[in-house]
């Protein structure tokens, strides 16, 4: 067998899912819909040529955005899950080779990005009617978006190649990612603040996909750091390339589940070590194991605290090296710069750790469903009340010191502008910006409480747990970061907007997250209490069969029966 029929295969499997037109309609639909707002929210006497500059930079950031995670959620488990499945080694009894299979699955996992990337850019070509906006703008613009996205598949290929279970693969190429596209940008702004550089270095973006966005604009491409485009270009290409030769090499040696000679097994197998608690005698007494027996196994699992820690700890030093940036006497350009990242860096640690309380409440049920541990705990004496008790209580012990790290920061944040104030804000501004922050603080409480009942509905509702997290991130962050980007859309395009608007602007978004978590939480609660049963039988049509929100029905009750043959039992 050659490597064009397992291309085609894998092709026409990918065509058959209806998510290929999906993903490609709502991602056409997300950027006309940036584009709509935009132009309906700027005022009239803006001129043409910057609104058509404005449009395309949002447009532009938001696909930048999609390309960059698309890997986690669709390349990133595609390897591993053959691995579970015991179906990887039955390719390696005929005659394809590593490449054939990593060629094969990229080629299948990657459809639905692309063809959904190819229907954005006839978006993206609308702001050359407008003006403000070049031909090679478009096309540099362009081709960073299917690099960027490129690499992010590349990624997900290689952690799927290296790692088995679900949460290794998600957190290895979300840190790859964050590394390449977050960390090496941030380093050549802490270079910048601390040793008084003009522009940040052009070394620390050419292997960061951000280096090829910002090059692929005119205001960078005509100066003197132009060639950061090309040579960003080129070295994250060359990192692809290098990415599926190792995924290549590696995968026919570690999909082996006892395989422990090679980097990857030596690597998953203390990964394993780290993660649970090999002492169940006295955990068991620890964690309460008379009380609540899926607490205890909630518990038993080291990984999501650790995981958590890192994450925040990681990003707390570099927030910290900004916040100290804050006090320089170098310049007030400086001291405001490192205010910006830092409040930046804040804002993304908060959604780094939302996302892995998305991915950790989603994940038990999700692979205990999956492998059918579920339906063998229901049959026991332990009620479905228990066991969703047991996952919450047992997701508030891990993730509540790291959380209250996180507030501490956006206290931090409120002492720096009203008691030292370097910064010489006056009184509204402070008052702004301490809205923002005890805000920031309120949302983060409500939106792990929200994502904590919407990952465990989503883990029993969805086939693969990256699904799960994604629809959970989707559902409880989607609509207010839509309601964020709209606002900062009126306040780019309209500069001389009044405080008093940005007040009651900031106060309204505020309210309506926090309304919406309140809500989300509550629905996903009664839904998952009431229909545990049915969701965790697994099986599509009984999923499609349930209500949103209603409790059951005597028609629904029975439409349920005769889907099931009369074997499953009433809910709980």
């Amino acid at each position: 067998m050659t490597i064009l029929p397992i291309v085609e295969r894998e092709l026409r499997v990918a065509a058959r899912k209806r998510g290929t037109y999906w993903l490609r309609f709502f991602a056409a639909l997300a950027v006309i819909g940036l584009g709509v707002c935009l132009l309906v929210t700027a005022p009239a006497s803006i001129q043409s040529h910057r609104l058509g500059k404005i449009l395309f930079g949002f447009q532009g950031s938001v696909a930048f955005g999609f390309c960059l995670l698309a890997g986690v959620f669709l390349t990133a488990d595609c390897l591993s899950f053959e691995k579970r499945e015991g179906t990887l080694g039955l390719l390696f009894l005929t005659d394809l080779t590593g490449f054939d299979v990593v060629l094969g699955k990229l080629v299948a996992s990657s459809v639905q990005s692309t063809y959904a990337v190819l229907a954005i850019f006839p978006v993206l070509g609308l702001p050359l009617l407008v003006g403000g906006v070049t031909a090679g703008e478009f096309w540099r613009l362009n081709l960073a978006l299917l690099t960027t996205l490129m690499v992010s598949l590349v990624v997900g290929m290689v952690a799927s190649s290296l790692c088995r279970e679900t949460r290794q693969t998600i957190v290895f190429s979300f840190a790859t990612l964050a590394l390449l596209a977050g960390v090496l940008p941030l380093l050549g702004w802490l270079e910048r603040v601390f040793l008084n550089q003009p522009v940040v270095q052009e070394f620390w973006l050419l292997a960061s996909p951000v280096g090829s966005l910002l090059g692929s604009f005119e205001s960078t491409y005509r100066t003197s750091q132009g060639w950061i485009y090309w040579g960003s270009i080129q070295s994250l290409w060359a990192l692809c390339a290098a990415g599926l030769a190792f995924t290549s090499l590696v995968l026919p040696r570690s999909w082996q589940e006892g395989q422990r000679a090679t980097t990857a097994g030596r690597w998953w197998w203390w990964c394993r070590r780290l993660g649970d608690d090999r002492r169940p005698l006295a955990s068991a007494r620890r964690f309460g194991l008379a009380d609540n027996p899926f607490l205890w196994l909630v518990r038993r699992d080291r990984l999501p605290r650790l995981l958590a820690w890192t994450a925040v700890g990681s990003l707390g030093l570099l927030w910290l090296c900004f916040f100290c940036g804050s006090f320089l006497n170098s310049g007030r350009i400086r001291q405001n710069s490192s205010f910006a990242v830092c409040l930046f860096v804040a804002l993304a640690a908060h959604m780094v750790f939302k996302g892995i309380v998305a991915m950790e409440a989603s994940r038990r049920f999700s692979e205990d469903r999956s492998s059918g541990a579920l339906e063998l705990l229901l049959v026991t004496p332990l009620s479905p009340r228990a066991i969703v008790q047991g996952q919450l209580v047992g997701l508030r012990k891990h993730f509540r010191k790291p959380m209250v790290a996180l507030l501490l920061t956006n206290v931090a944040l409120v002492w720096l502008i009203v008691w030292p104030n370097p910064l010489s804000m006056d009184r509204q501004d402070q008052g702004i910006f301490c809205g923002i922050f005890f805000g920031g603080a309120l949302l983060l409480m409500l939106d792990v409480q929200s994502l904590s009942w919407t990952g465990m509905l989503a883990g029993l509702r969805a086939r693969r747990h990256p699904r799960a997290v994604f629809a959970a991130l989707g559902r409880v962050m989607l609509p207010p970061w839509l309601g964020l980007i709209v606002m900062f859309m009126m306040a780019v395009s309209s500069r001389a907007m009044r405080r008093e608007t940005v007040t009651t602007l900031i106060t309204l978004w505020f309210v309506f997250s926090a309304a919406y978590s309140v809500v989300l939480a509550r629905m996903a609660q009664t839904q998952l209490l009431r229909n545990f049963r049915w969701l965790a039988a697994g099986s599509p049509q009984i999923v499609k069969a349930l209500p949103p929100v209603l409790p059951f029905t005597r028609l629904h009750t029975r439409s349920l029966q005769s889907a099931t043959g009369g074997r499953a039992g009433g809910p709980n």
